[in-house]
């Protein structure tokens, strides 16, 4: 067992080693790598041999099914997926030690759409992804490692297409559109010339999308915010800096900790903040943000029953000032080079805040104590997520020097909702009077005290909420780097003083589907 698993070890670092470095493939294996070489991967499967005399091939379907179950029962979706991973790491040592040779995905031919039941990290890691024409998946997730390498190379991957691999044959013509999840086989002439045309169509509209990289983001009536970008890691900056986004609303630290077998040392980090840092624009890096739900074994996190209540990010950080301190330090040694802010997450009351504060002044006294440079004056700002923190937005504003409204976890604890339950989707709305009221509430309470207030929660990205935003006195809409362009666009067609009128007419609303009414009736085209 051992030995098959050092062979998928070996396979995966080679595979590593003929990719390009930059590439999202070497990140997502590099993570995929450390999961193989954690020691604790395998400790149920060899209790299973000593105890229970299996053979190997069962003691690891059962041993390491077991992690597979705990990842998928994880609330939270990018995690959960991971279960996807573990479950191909089964399937490659079970086939090393039955000897079943893997599928050669080498010679994939150009201008290939692909058909699958799945298509795991490592299958994806070996095929020539410019070959790619477009992937049908019957199943798979939007936050799996695949469908994130398709967006970010831009193919079209629609998922969970029920039986599509008994449907569809070798040889078939396929097209496919992403946006719809609308799949021909064996287009007609006329199909063909349809699609041809939305092809084309898009493309165009893409190229127009352009004239907005270098242009203010302001309503006709001269109304001036900022479109930023949300990213996960450096890598992400080739996207920041093609979109001419304004800045960095979010850059999420987790990844720095998720992707390594141990905890990043000061210098890594430090290396990592400067590769973020943009020239004249400011990049807003969030302290570690992690909990119970999470899977980082050197940070022997228990498993929480509600682990989005518990133990997590700010908390966490505050009783483990070390670990705190070491990623202060490297963000403040990084500030040297360009203009970085750090962004604490999940703050709830005002002593959270000042203990923050004092950490990073202690972290910037021992490094006066070195005579090593930072920028003084670097600016400290929260998330609002928790309605706690929402409602005493004034007090909060008089001790930090901006706000980032985080949306996504707001709404999940306004409505006790959560984001990932299907069964209480209808809840877990930005449209709801409540949260369009939390957020009117922060954005007046950062006005009044002096300081902008963004939003870098997935509401600041839907093109029909804008209008709203905008109404009720937002500063700063981030998001991924592909909404930018269609941000700014949609922004420029906006008259504030109209917008104004709009959010305080949608005040008045007591319901969430009056809200979604009357945003759907507003032409943003």
């Amino acid at each position: 067992m051992e030995e098959a698993l050092n062979l998928v070890i070996t396979e995966t670092v080679q595979d590593i080693k003929v990719l390009d470095r930059n590439s999202d493939q070497v990140k997502i294996l590099e993570a995929y790598l450390m999961i193989l070489q954690d020691e604790t991967l395998l400790q149920k499967a060899k209790e299973l041999i000593e105890k229970e005399k299996f053979n190997s091939a069962y003691a690891t379907e059962e041993g390491l099914n077991e992690i597979i179950t705990n990842f998928k029962n994880i609330d939270d979706e990018y995690i959960s997926e991971r279960a996807k991973d573990i479950e191909d790491i089964k399937n490659r040592i079970i086939s090393k030690l039955l000897k079943i040779e893997e599928d050669n995905l080498n010679a994939i031919p150009p201008n290939t759409i692909l058909v699958t039941k799945e298509l795991t990290t490592s299958e994806t890691s070996k095929i020539n992804l410019k070959n790619i024409s477009g992937i049908i998946s019957e199943i798979g997730g939007t936050n799996s490692h695949v469908s994130i390498i398709a967006r970010n190379k831009q193919i079209p991957m629609i998922i969970k297409i029920e039986n599509a691999t008994n449907i569809i044959e070798n040889g078939h013509i396929i097209v496919l559109n992403g946006k719809t999840g609308e799949v021909v086989i064996n287009p007609n002439e006329d199909e063909l010339k349809n699609f041809k045309k939305l092809q084309e169509c898009e493309m165009s509209e893409k190229k127009q999308l352009e004239q907005y990289k270098n242009l203010v983001a302001q309503t006709n009536d001269g109304y001036k915010v900022e479109v930023s970008s949300n990213i996960g890691k450096p890598s992400d900056m080739e996207d920041v800096i093609k979109v001419g986004a304004d800045g960095i609303g979010l850059v999420r630290t987790e990844f720095l900790f998720m992707d390594t077998a141990k905890m990043p040392s000061e210098d890594e980090q430090f290396e990592s903040y400067k590769k973020i840092i943009l020239k004249d624009k400011l990049s807003i890096i969030r302290t570690l943000d992690v909990g119970g739900d999470k899977y980082i074994p050197y940070l022997n996190l228990e498993k929480e029953d509600n682990p989005f209540l518990g133990y997590r990010a700010i908390r966490l950080c505050l009783q483990n000032i070390e670990l705190f301190k070491t990623q202060i330090r490297a963000i403040l040694r990084a500030s040297n080079f360009g203009n970085l802010a750090i962004m604490f997450p999940m703050i709830s009351t005002i002593e959270e805040l000042r203990q923050a504060k004092q950490i990073v002044e202690e972290c910037k006294k021992e490094l006066d104590s070195k005579d090593i440079k930072y920028k003084k004056d670097i600016k400290i700002g929260i998330m609002i997520e928790v309605p706690a923190a929402a409602i005493m937005a004034e007090v909060f504003a008089k001790e930090c020097d901006f706000f980032s409204i985080g949306t996504n976890d707001l709404i999940q604890y306004t409505m006790a909702a959560e984001r990932g339950n299907m069964k209480i989707a209808n809840l877990y709305t930005k449209n709801h009077p409540a949260i369009i009221r939390l957020i009117k509430h922060t954005i007046d309470a950062a006005h009044k005290n002096g300081i902008f207030c963004g939003m870098c929660g997935e509401a600041a990205s839907n093109f029909q909420y804008i209008p709203l935003l905008i109404g009720l006195g937002l500063d700063e809409f981030s998001m991924n780097s592909s909404s930018v362009l269609e941000a700014k666009k949609v922004i420029t067609k906006l008259n504030k003083k109209e917008c104004e009128k709009l959010a305080q007419e949608i005040l008045q609303f007591s319901s969430d589907k009056e809200v979604e009414e009357k945003l759907k009736k507003i032409n943003i085209k």
